[in-house]
């Protein structure tokens, strides 16, 4: 019951997402820490259905080691599995992971030289002090899943370079996926600065 909990609030999660276009019909993905077995296990959202199709019994289920559990075949596990699989064993207090391909995060991580931007506001400085790039790793590898695990200690929310967005939470799927909108606003805010072409002042507590 208490997964099923996390299933329907992860499934609610991403269809406000996908809403929003922080989700795209196929990119972006979620997962959890089982409640009932969080050592062993995990649930992700499948491989290729439209982000606002999906349904609780859809998730797959998947151990710690990377197996799937009583799937009947019919759904593979979306293939950012081994990312997701990698956040759960760094530690026991990450709970749950929000992958999308939000637009502007996404236009930042293709960037060459992207800028390094100040904070700029108080609630935007709390929910995102910096911008951390992940360096390119193929998609779905181990060695993205190492190098994002390594990077959650510096941040919970990591743009991925020429990938997208990475945002982790201790207690719900709701604050995953505010650090992931947090990063838009962020960004947004940012593009909307520059057109009056002066200098930024940054948010004075985080100089």
């Amino acid at each position: 019951m208490a997964d099923h909990k996390r299933k329907v609030a992860l499934c609610n999660t991403m269809k406000e997402l996908y809403k929003e276009k922080i989700l795209t019909d196929i990119g972006g993905n979620l997962s959890f820490r089982s409640l009932e077995e969080p050592e062993k296990c995990f649930w992700i959202t499948p491989s290729g259905m439209k982000k606002d199709l999906v349904q609780p019994e859809h998730l797959i289920k998947m151990t710690m080691d990377g197996k799937e559990v009583d799937n009947d075949g019919e759904l593979s596990p979306s293939v950012e599995w081994p990312i997701h699989l990698r956040i759960y064993q760094e530690d026991e207090g990450f709970q749950f992971v929000v992958h999308s391909h939000a637009p502007l995060a996404t236009a930042y991580s293709i960037l060459v030289d992207p800028p390094k931007i100040p904070p700029l506001t108080a609630e935007l400085s709390f929910l995102v002090p910096e911008i951390i790039i992940v360096p390119y790793q193929q998609s779905g590898s181990t060695e993205l899943g190492e190098a994002v695990a390594e990077s959650l200690w510096d941040s919970q929310t990591l743009v991925l370079e020429n990938h997208g967005v990475i945002a982790v939470s201790e207690d719900s799927f709701q604050n995953a996926a505010i650090k992931t909108r947090a990063l838009e606003e962020f960004l947004q805010l940012y593009l909307d600065v520059k057109k009056f072409d002066s200098p930024i002042r940054p948010f004075p507590g985080f100089e």
